[in-house]
């Protein structure tokens, strides 16, 4: 008798323990980016597939990482361009926030010359520009979907889906397949907010993987 109550004991001990340990994943999976949720299935719009088809090719082109400063890894002079088409007779050189940028003038959400007027080579003025022009913040405990922009400070990236991000951060998150769950350097914690497109509110996308 004493043993089968020991028993029920221990059982009742690791229920409570796998309870316990759920819930703490299930906050590490909220927290993850700063409050926000990522979901389980990704259903891919223009600006994710855009993400890709430009970042596949940065890849396969081997482009460098540029800031203009001792950050700078790639070959021959500093460098970025306007646009993404510019860059395939230009310097083969990126940054996160050209590269986003070049994504958005892509799919229509900005043009060449508000890039040049506005600098948007930077991650900062980048993201000012696009929450002052109709990019909705979403709020902590909203569900990130593809195609968001993730802003940190002086860092800015797209969201892929189930945790993975298209970035350009580094040199290295130039060499692996996007998109990528970032490791080391980039701590994705600290997502100071996220902006989402105007027309990517409540519309069904183009593909679901």
């Amino acid at each position: 008798m004493k043993n089968k109550k020991l028993l029920c004991v221990l059982i009742y001990a690791i229920i409570i323990i796998m309870i316990c340990v759920g819930v703490v994943v299930y906050k590490e999976i909220r927290s993850r980016y700063g409050g926000y949720v990522q979901e389980e299935v990704v259903v891919d719009n223009k600006i994710s597939i855009k993400a890709k088809e430009i970042h596949d090719y940065m890849r396969e082109n081997n482009y460098g990482y540029c800031t203009y400063d001792f950050r700078c890894e790639h070959d021959g002079e500093c460098g970025l361009n306007s646009t993404f088409e510019a860059s395939k007779t230009g310097k083969h050189n990126v940054c996160c926030a050209t590269y986003v940028s070049w994504v958005l003038q892509e799919t229509g959400y900005i043009t060449k010359q508000e890039h040049i007027d506005n600098n948007f080579n930077a991650a900062n003025n980048l993201s000012k520009y696009l929450e002052n022009h109709g990019w909705r913040v979403l709020e902590k405990g909203e569900t990130l979907q593809p195609g968001d922009i993730l802003c940190f400070n002086h860092h800015i990236a797209i969201y892929g889906g189930r945790g993975a991000q298209y970035d350009a951060g580094n040199k290295f998150l130039l060499t692996v397949a996007a998109p990528c769950i970032p490791d080391g350097g980039l701590n994705v914690s600290n997502v100071e907010k996220v902006l989402r497109a105007p027309d990517l509110d409540n519309k069904e996308t183009e593909n679901e993987v």
